[in-house]
């Protein structure tokens, strides 16, 4: 018989294909918008054999019959770099708000099937984003985080830069591996929106796996119709000149959307002494983020975690490196990228700073026409995560943890201008769910455990149901509930009795669940810690003279042989100087300390003996 030619072959195979799946040899998928997230997205793969791919979708899903779906489209753009056979398909014209299944087809067989959902173009949609950088060196940790995305299925992701270390293809291909991870179950792949970070060496290795929107790796998207313009920057580029114009001219002409964000990589204010300020950033990007009202930046590069207060660039009394806390016009700043880099100390906050910590993580934030609600999740740990309810987006899964610093678990921006739809019809026909719930805290206290916060904007209708985990968050169980006290700021306290002598706190977590009038909810979570002892009574405050060379005579007794310092305070208690001495004997000590050299005011005398304070003096000069 002869053998048929190579065209006819590949019709005979493709019948084939139609009628028995088949699984072609493609991987490395991601997709990307360069154009309208609400009509289009790029559906990435690395073609590692085979050939004449083509993309089969639907609004429909009918899996791997590919003879079903009514769509097929050929890779519009195919890229060689980093030893990877890339192919785009650019997807067009598609419906808003809407799931596409879809498989790849080629000369060797049918892929799986994988979804993925456009972004909504009207402001009445909220949005669950994640953001976060830098996810070089450490692959357990970077698995990790990618697993998560999974879990919680965003409508995007914001990635900062510095995917890899050296920039290398070896590297690469493990990166586009482990973003593999973060595909859902059900095989649906959410949109990464990416910067370019210092490991990456050019921009090309940003424009050729990613099919970036601009050559120059700096462009913005519309998501959400008016609710929110996504501003992407390239730091490793001059952000003077042609890019700061450009972002001068796009932010003065989208006042009209409730929120901008901004993403890059390197932070104008690093939180740690490892990493120089970038003062080119604060001149020429911070300056247009205070002008134009932009409400978010996230940072990358540094390798630690923060969030700050919202800040505007200030020389004037009160700033701290250029910046000055403004909670009504200022910008929050989060980051710095720790998805998976080595972790540095964050050693230098500013008294601007919010929290800022040393942890593998990542920021997800809800979107909507009232407010933007900012979470840290802890990314450590991901198998313990269940997967979200898709029904339920907002609502977080058991297992996942939140970071909660002192200043509280969630960072709330609320609209100014925004007011409640009325008509009973309308989602959020006067309510406000933003009650600001901060300061949750559980206090262990001999045997009890007594869990506590509170609600700064409190409102009739509101329930808080008390929750608490033994097992480090996969599951939790009810506890008790609390009605709203009153309108405005309220304080709670629930005591969990006997619970402190347990023995399973280490493993414990309570949750607060706020249960808003209309149905909506959120959660905020606090693991046990041990109480502050009552601070000890300080002795009382003796008078010094110095004679007229400025010595002082200090006299004090030591019940046991201590490492004693006698510490000069000025009168609003900072330090002015420090004398130690090392291990003094037990019993009456006489010291002579010369203060001719402090200059004329006010001053305390304090002596410390094994950290504790036992004589304050005062003296006048």
């Amino acid at each position: 018989m002869a053998i048929p030619n190579r065209g006819l072959w590949i019709l005979i195979l493709f019948v084939f294909c139609l009628s028995e799946p088949a699984i072609g040899r493609i991987n490395r998928l991601r997709c990307m918008w360069r154009d309208d997230p609400a009509t289009s997205m790029v559906i990435a793969w690395d073609q590692r054999s085979g050939t004449e791919p083509a993309l089969l979708y639907d609004t429909e899903d009918f899996g791997q019959v590919a003879r079903s779906y009514r769509m097929r489209q050929r890779p519009d753009r195919s890229t060689n770099a980093k030893g990877m056979n890339t192919q785009f398909v650019r997807l067009t014209g598609l419906k808003p708000n809407t799931v596409y299944y879809f498989v790849i087809l080629d000369s060797e067989g049918l892929s799986k099937r994988f979804s993925f959902r456009t972004a909504p173009n009207t402001p009445d949609v909220r949005l669950s984003v994640i953001a976060g950088g830098d996810s070089r060196n450490h692959r357990e940790a970077r698995v990790d985080a990618n697993k998560i995305v999974s879990k919680i299925r965003p409508n995007f992701i914001m990635f900062g830069g510095d995917m890899t270390e050296n920039d290398s293809p070896k590297e690469w291909q493990d990166w586009l591996d482990d973003w593999q991870y973060t595909i859902g179950s059900d095989g649906r792949l959410f949109p990464i929106i990416t910067a370019r970070g210092n490991h990456e060496s050019q921009n090309a290795s940003i424009t050729e796996l990613f099919d970036s929107p601009s050559p120059d790796v700096y462009f913005a998207l519309t998501i959400g119709g008016n609710l929110l313009r996504v501003y992407t920057l390239n730091s490793l580029i001059p952000p003077s000149g042609n890019q700061r114009d450009w972002l001068q001219r796009d932010l003065a002409a989208s006042q009209q959307f409730t929120w901008r964000f901004a993403q890059y990589h390197h932070a104008i204010r690093p939180h740690t002494l490892n990493k120089n300020e970038k003062d080119e950033l604060l001149i020429n990007w911070a300056t247009l983020f205070h002008k134009y009202k932009v409400h978010v930046a996230v940072e990358s590069d540094a390798h630690v975690v923060k969030w700050t207060w919202p800040i505007r660039p200030s020389k004037e009394p009160g700033s701290d490196q250029g910046f000055i806390r403004d909670d009504e016009n200022g910008t929050v700043y989060l980051g710095e990228g720790t998805w998976g880099a080595p972790l540095r100390v964050n050693n230098d906050d500013k008294n601007w700073t919010r929290a800022s910590g040393s942890f593998n993580q990542f920021k997800w934030l809800f979107v909507d026409q009232r407010s933007v609600e900012i979470r840290t999740i802890r990314t450590d740990g991901a198998d313990r995560v269940r997967e979200i309810d898709p029904n339920t987006p907002f609502e977080p899964p058991l297992g996942l943890v939140f970071w909660n610093p002192p200043t509280g678990d969630v960072v709330t921006i609320k609209n100014k201008n925004w007011r409640p739809t009325p008509g009973p019809d309308s989602p959020v026909a006067n309510t406000d769910p933003g009650v600001d719930l901060t300061g949750i805290v559980a206090l262990v206290r001999d045997k009890d455990v007594v869990l506590s916060w509170t609600v700064n904007r409190d409102k009739t209708g509101m329930t808080y149901e008390i929750l608490r985990s033994t097992d480090g968050g996969t599951k939790f169980s009810p506890l008790a509930r609390a009605s709203c006290k009153g309108e405005g700021k309220q304080q709670y306290e629930f005591p969990d009795r006997g619970f402190g002598a347990s023995g399973l706190l280490a493993k414990t977590i309570y949750r607060v669940k706020c249960i808003y009038p209309d149905g909506d909810n959120s959660f905020h979570d606090a693991r046990p810690e041990a109480a502050e002892p009552p601070p000890a009574e300080l002795p009382p405050i003796s008078r010094l003279t110095a004679d007229d060379k400025g010595m002082v005579n200090i006299d004090f007794t030591l019940g046991e042989a201590s490492d004693v310092d006698i510490i000069l305070l000025t009168e609003d208690l900072r330090e002015v100087a420090r004398l130690p001495f090392p291990r003094e004997p037990k019993g009456d000590v006489s010291k002579t300390i010369n203060l001719s050299r402090a200059p004329a005011g006010k001053y305390i005398l304090v002596v410390k003996a094994a950290g504790e304070v036992i004589r304050r003096y005062a003296f006048n000069k």
